[in-house]
C-alpha cells in the first residue's frame, strides 16, 4: 500500500489540536517531532525548499500523519488548520508527500534501536538482537504506522509509571493503545488482564500483531473502542491514557466511574499550557495528583482516585 504523508510545522501549543484533527480524519498513524534540528532534517527530505521559520517564543513541532493514497483529506485538513491558526494566532506550514509502506519502514527503522526505560523495561525493535540482563523485561515491538515507538517523552512517562506502579495481578485499560507498547509492558510486569483499545483500526491491527509477537494473547485483548462511549460498568485498577490533553479532559469523568477508590489513572501527551485545565478536571472528579513528570513542554501525570467515604 502507498500512503500520503501530511506534515504540519507549527508551534508547540498547537500540537494537540493538530494531532486531534488528524485523528478525527481517521489517520493511520500520527507522529510528533519536537526537536528543531530533527524537524529541519525531516522537512529537507520531503520539501523542495525546506525553510523553518521562527514562531515567537514557542518551540516548533512537526506533526506527521499518514492516510491511504486513495483518501483525499486536503480540503478538510486545510480548513481545520485555518481554524487552529485563527484560534492560536499562529502560522503553520503544510507539507505533502507520498510514501510507499516498505520505504517508510526502511527510512525510520535505521534510527530506531533498543533502549531501556526505568529499572526493568527494555524496548526492543523486532528486527534487532538483544540479550536481556538479569531483572530486565523485554518488550518486542514493531510499531508499523501506529503511534507508540516508545521514543517520545509522553510514551516514556507512561512506561516509567508502569515500571514503578504495576506490581502484578491488576486489571488495566489502555485507552488509545497505538502500537500496544503500554499494554505489553503492563502484561510483562504481571497484570492479570489488559483491555487495550483504539479508535484507529490500523492501530488495533498493529497492536494485535505486537501482542502476538510477545505471546500475550491470553492476557491482552485489543479492540476498536472509544473509552468515553463503550465501557459502561467496566472496572479497572489502572487506566493508561497516553493521548492528548483534550481527550484526557473528556476521559476523566468516565475514568472516575471505572476506577475504584485507590485505583490509578496515568495521563500523558499533555503540554504544560493545558495542565491547569486537566488538573482542575482531575480534582473536580475526586482524583489526587500523586506524581508529575515533565520534559520540555510535555507532561505525564499519575492521579489516584480517592477512596469513597
Amino acid at each position: 500500500m502507498n500512503w500520503k504523508e501530511y506534515a504540519v510545522v507549527t508551534e508547540g501549543q498547537c500540537v494537540e489540536a493538530v494531532a486531534g484533527i488528524f485523528h478525527n480524519l481517521g489517520s493511520g498513524g500520527v507522529s510528533i517531532v519536537p526537536n528543531r534540528s530533527e524537524i529541519g532534517q525531516i522537512v529537507a527530505g520531503i520539501a523542495e525548499e525546506p525553510v523553518i521559520p521562527t514562531y515567537g517564543e514557542h518551540d516548533l513541532v512537526l506533526i506527521k500523519a499518514y492516510f491511504p493514497e486513495e483518501r483525499d483529506i486536503l480540503d478538510e485538513l486545510q480548513a481545520s488548520l485555518q481554524l487552529v491558526e485563527e484560534n492560536f494566532s499562529v502560522c503553520s506550514r503544510l507539507i505533502l508527500g507520498e510514501v510507499k509502506e516498505e520505504d517508510w519502514e526502511t527510512s525510520w527503522k535505521k534510527y530506531y534501536h533498543c533502549f531501556k526505560i526505568g529499572d526493568r523495561l527494555v524496548v526492543k525493535p523486532s528486527w534487532e538482537e538483544y540479550k536481556a540482563q538479569p531483572g530486565e523485561v523485554v518488550i518486542e515491538l514493531d510499531p508499523g504506522m501506529a503511534f507508540g515507538t516508545g521514543s517520545h517523552a509522553s510514551t516514556q512517562f507512561c512506561l516509567r509509571f508502569i515500571d514503578q506502579y504495576v506490581k502484578g495481578g491488576e486489571n488495566i485499560i489502555d485507552a488509545g493503545c497505538g502500537s500496544g507498547i503500554l499494554a505489553i509492558a503492563a502484561a510483562k510486569l504481571g497484570a492479570a488482564q489488559v483491555l487495550a483499545m483504539d479508535i484507529d483500526e490500523l492501530a488495533v491491527r498493529i497492536a494485535r500483531a505486537n501482542i502476538k509477537m510477545n505471546s500475550l494473547e491470553e492476557v491482552v485483548n485489543v479492540e476498536v473502542k472509544d473509552i468515553t462511549e463503550d465501557l459502561a460498568g467496566f472496572k479497572a485498577d489502572y487506566i493508561f491514557a497516553n493521548i492528548t490533553a483534550e481527550v484526557v479532559f473528556l476521559l476523566i469523568p468516565r475514568a472516575a466511574e471505572l476506577l475504584s477508590g485507590g485505583a490509578y489513572l496515568f495521563c500523558s501527551g499533555i503540554i504544560d499550557s493545558r495542565w491547569p485545565q486537566v488538573r482542575q478536571q482531575l480534582e473536580s472528579y475526586d482524583f489526587e495528583i500523586r506524581q508529575v513528570l515533565q520534559e520540555n513542554e510535555w507532561m505525564g501525570i499519575v492521579a489516584q482516585k480517592n477512596n469513597s467515604v
